[in-house]
C-alpha cells in the first residue's frame, strides 16, 4: 500500500479540509463524510482540532512502526478504547442533527396524526443510530450499529404513552453503543476507489434529498404582515423576481462589462463598490434619495419619513414593522450626514491646500 504523505495531508487541509478530502485521501471515510456534512466537524472547530492530529492520521494510515507499538501498548492497558469528551460530543451532536433532520423532513402537508407519529418512532431512532456509529467507527474504534440501535428503540415506546425528549433516545443509544464498544485491531480493508466514491455519493444524495424535502414542504418564513407564515419555496421564487436580485444580476453584467473594455484591476474595483462597502446606496435606497442629494434635502426626508413611520402613529399590529422602518430610516439618515460632513470636511482641506498654492 502506497505511503501517505504529511505535506499532501496537511495540504488537502488547507485547499479543501471543510469537506474532509485529508481524511478521504487517509482512507478515514466515516471521518470525511462527516466533515462535509457538517463543514468541517461542527462549522470548522473539527478542521482546526485537525491541524495538531493530522501527523497521528497519518502515522496510523501507514502503520508507523513506533505508532503501532505506542497503540499495542495502549491497547494492554485499556480493554476497550477510552471515549474522549469530544468523540462523545461528535456521537451526541451528529446523533442529535440527524433526527432532527429527518424528522423535519417528513412532509407534514400529506403525514399528519397516528401516521406522522409512527413514522417519528420508526425513523428517529434509526437516525439516532446512524450518527452514533458513524462517529464512534471512526479510526482504531469499532462498534455495531445494532448495538446504537437497540439502546436507541428501546425508548420507541416510550413515545407512544408521552412526547418523550429526544435527547433520552440519544442518550440510551449512545450507552448501548459504548458499552460493547471495542478497538479496531485491523486498519480497514482498502476498498477500490469506486466503491469509496459511490459510497460517498449514495450518503450525499440522502442526505440533501432530507434537506430538499424540508425546504420544500415543512421550512417556512414570518410574513411582513406577521399573518400566516410564508413557505421557504415561495419565498425562493420571489426572491429571484426580486428587485434585489435584478439589482444584483446587473451588478454583474456591469462588472463582466467592464472586465471585456478595461481591465480586471477597474472591474474588482467597480465590483467592490457595488458591494455598498459604506452603506450609502443603501441609506439613499431607504430615504428616496439620489447620489447628489444635499444635506437640505436629507434633512428634509429624513424628517418627512420619520413622521411617517413614527410606531406611535400605526396600529399595534404593525407597530413592529413600523419601529424596524423607523430605526432604518434613523440608521440612513445618519449614514448619508457623516458622509456628507467628511466630503465636506475633505473639499475645504483641499481648497485651503490650493489657495495656499
Amino acid at each position: 500500500m502506497a505511503q501517505k504523505s504529511l505535506l499532501v495531508t496537511y495540504l488537502l487541509w488547507l485547499f479543501g479540509g471543510v469537506f474532509g478530502l485529508h481524511h478521504f485521501y487517509l482512507n478515514r471515510d466515516f471521518h470525511a463524510l462527516t466533515w462535509w456534512m457538517f463543514l468541517g466537524g461542527y462549522f470548522g472547530i473539527g478542521l482546526i482540532r485537525d491541524l495538531w492530529r493530522i501527523p497521528e492520521y497519518v502515522k496510523d494510515a501507514n502503520q508507523d512502526i513506533f505508532y503501532m507499538q505506542e497503540l499495542k501498548e495502549k491497547m494492554r492497558k485499556h480493554e476497550k478504547p477510552p471515549i474522549s469528551s469530544v468523540r462523545y460530543f461528535g456521537m451526541v451532536t451528529v446523533a442529535d442533527a440527524f433526527a432532527t433532520l429527518i424528522i423535519n423532513a417528513i412532509p407534514t402537508d400529506f403525514i399528519s396524526g397516528s401516521a406522522y407519529t409512527l413514522l417519528h418512532i420508526i425513523l428517529m431512532p434509526g437516525a439516532v443510530s446512524l450518527g452514533i456509529a458513524l462517529i464512534g467507527n471512526i479510526g482504531r474504534h469499532e462498534g455495531k450499529l445494532s448495538d446504537a440501535a437497540f439502546g436507541a428503540y428501546l425508548m420507541a415506546p416510550i413515545y407512544l404513552i408521552f412526547d418523550a425528549p429526544q435527547f433520552l433516545t440519544v442518550f440510551y443509544s449512545s450507552y448501548s453503543f459504548n458499552r460493547k464498544r471495542k478497538w479496531r485491531l485491523a486498519p480497514r480493508p482498502q476498498k477500490p476507489l469506486a466503491s469509496r466514491l459511490a459510497f460517498l455519493f449514495c450518503c450525499a444524495l440522502i442526505f440533501f434529498s432530507l434537506w430538499g424535502s424540508w425546504f420544500y414542504f415543512n421550512c417556512t418564513v414570518e410574513s411582513s404582515d406577521g399573518q400566516k407564515p410564508v413557505k421557504c419555496r415561495d419565498a425562493a421564487k420571489h426572491f429571484f423576481t426580486s428587485p434585489i436580485w435584478n439589482e444584483f444580476l446587473n451588478v454583474i453584467k456591469e462588472v463582466w462589462r467592464v472586465v471585456l473594455k478595461q481591465d480586471f484591476q477597474e472591474a474588482w474595483k467597480q465590483f467592490m463598490w457595488a458591494l455598498d462597502p459604506i452603506g450609502e446606496t443603501n441609506a439613499l435606497r431607504v430615504l428616496g434619495l439620489t447620489a447628489g442629494s444635499t444635506q437640505q434635502q436629507i434633512s428634509a426626508r429624513y424628517r418627512k419619513l420619520s413622521r411617517e413611520w413614527h410606531p406611535d402613529k400605526h396600529k399595534p399590529e404593525k407597530k413592529n414593522m413600523a419601529a424596524d422602518k423607523f430605526i432604518e430610516i434613523q440608521q440612513a439618515y445618519e449614514i448619508l450626514s457623516k458622509i456628507k460632513s467628511q466630503r465636506m470636511t475633505q473639499n475645504n482641506k483641499l481648497t485651503t491646500v490650493t489657495e495656499d498654492l
